[in-house]
């Protein structure tokens, strides 16, 4: 028989969080942002001055409270899986979520509630509204993770609230022994068994990530989540005679649109659009058509993450509500100049030399390898 600490030590590596670097809100050079490393229970992570993250693999015990917390979804949480759990809903009356030391019945089963991304969460009340959901925290008090128990909780409360914006009342309960719940064993057979399923998840998810580019999975849950709130308004709607756009308040968003007053000038002296530059999503973009180049932002890939107004210089960015299915599309927000690059005479010219990026770089290295420099 082996306890249950002894398979979390073997299955450790399997369990690991792991991190998109290129979504990052911190390695993109935003040194405000904390959100994992003050969610960690356990202090496993942290983000040093010059946005890297670092992990102490001993300390992590895979609860993912890091990636339901991160505000571009740039962490993966080891062992959810949200499209296993909209399956296990599916034509239940009543679905049972729980963690992987829980004794009682479960549907789904995660390494640790905390894991579960609210915005998933909220796309499973609103795919099944029929549907009970049971949060078994049975196991909180006898784990080393028990003190997320009240961040559960809340991330329940901004799924139900989200799914009621939409018209679902959403159905959420919570159970839960106060008494610390007793450590199972395993025998040698399922021991085994469970080491070979998680390392084949393990090998599959990394294979997986290699193959995917940034772009394509940015913001993992909020696609399904749209999807699912633009089917509830359908239905709900069928003529599309709605009351008008249901929007959410800013501080209690998951996604928010922008104004961009006067200030904003395109970042002229610098070669990137600072906003752009620090966007983890690809929310703000700078579309470039015959003559002119526009500063556009979609509502939809945008985290509410406030990267992008902690960036701009000119402080021209204001935060404001979106709607609720955020069907706008990219938006053009501000007329920026489109100068032609005086050496290429192609390219858009970014910075106060008239030249775009890629023939400043070729000039400065063909003067670096000029003889008597």
């Amino acid at each position: 028989m082996f306890p249950r600490r002894v398979v979390d030590a073997v299955l450790g590596e399997a369990l690991l969080p792991s991190l998109r670097t290129a979504r990052c809100v911190r390695w993109r050079g935003d040194q405000v942002c904390r959100a994992c490393e003050l969610a960690c229970p356990q202090q496993a992570l942290w983000l040093d001055p010059r946005g890297t993250w670092h992990l102490d693999e001993s300390a992590c015990d895979g609860c993912g409270a890091c990636a339901s917390a991160c505000p571009s979804q740039a962490i993966d949480a080891p062992g959810v899986d949200a499209d296993a759990m909209r399956r296990a809903w599916r034509g239940a009356e009543r679905v049972t979520l729980a963690c992987t030391r829980s004794d009682g019945h479960a549907d789904v089963r995660v390494p640790c509630l905390a894991g579960i991304h609210p915005e998933a969460l909220a796309t499973g009340f609103l795919l099944h509204p029929d549907a009970t959901v049971v949060l078994d925290l049975s196991s909180c008090q006898g784990c080393a993770a028990g003190a997320l128990r009240p961040l559960i909780e809340s991330q329940a409360r901004q799924a139900r609230e989200y799914a009621r914006l939409a018209g679902v009342p959403a159905d959420v309960r919570v159970i839960g022994r106060a008494e610390a719940a007793p450590e199972r064993a395993m025998d040698r057979r399922a021991f085994f068994r469970l080491a070979r399923e998680r390392t084949t998840t393990f090998v599959a998810a990394r294979l997986a990530e290699d193959d995917a580019s940034v772009a394509g999975v940015s913001l993992p849950h909020r696609h399904a989540l749209l999807d699912a709130v633009r089917a509830r308004l359908a239905a709900t709607h069928p003529s599309g005679a709605a009351t008008g756009p249901v929007m959410l308040p800013v501080p209690a968003a998951w996604y928010v649109d922008w104004d961009v007053s006067d200030a904003c000038d395109g970042c002229a002296a610098e070669p990137r659009v600072r906003c752009v530059a620090a966007c983890p999503n690809g929310a703000w973009r700078v579309v470039r058509t015959q003559g002119d180049a526009a500063l556009t932002h979609d509502a939809a890939s945008c985290s509410g993450c406030g990267a992008c107004e902690r960036a701009c210089p000119r402080s021209a960015l204001s935060a404001r509500p979106a709607a609720l299915a955020a069907d706008g599309g990219r938006q053009a927000k501000r007329t920026l100049a489109a100068a032609v690059c005086r050496s290429c005479r192609q390219a858009p010219a970014r910075g106060p030399d008239g030249l775009c990026r890629h023939c400043r770089t070729r000039l400065a290295l063909a003067e670096r390898s000029r003889p008597g420099t």
